[in-house]
């Protein structure tokens, strides 16, 4: 069963690490939502605990448990690929 929705969060802005994903890049959608026996008379949804996203340069989504995300700075990832490392996307870098 797929969901219905997602709520959108800010705290989930900006791009994300998963555990068992190494070196990918993904974007979160917001907080999965399911409908309930209630849903089709009440219109509202319930949070799953899990949250929705997709790899950067993809659209297919996932859900993963939020304890498995870790926040990504811009800079440490492609913005076109999605490669944690890659820095073919044009974006200007610090040197080191």
């Amino acid at each position: 069963m797929r969901p219905e929705h997602w709520d959108e969060d800010p705290a989930w802005d900006g791009a994300w690490t998963v555990r068992g994903y190494r070196g990918v890049a993904w974007r979160v959608l917001g907080w999965e939502l399911w409908a309930d026996e209630d849903t089709e008379w009440s219109g509202c949804y319930q949070r799953s605990g899990w949250v929705l996203a997709h790899m950067v340069g993809d659209d297919r989504y996932s859900r993963f448990d939020p304890k498995d995300l870790t926040k990504l700075d811009d800079e440490d990832f492609c913005h076109e690929c999605g490669q944690v490392g890659c820095t073919h996307d044009g974006l200007e870098r610090e040197e080191e």
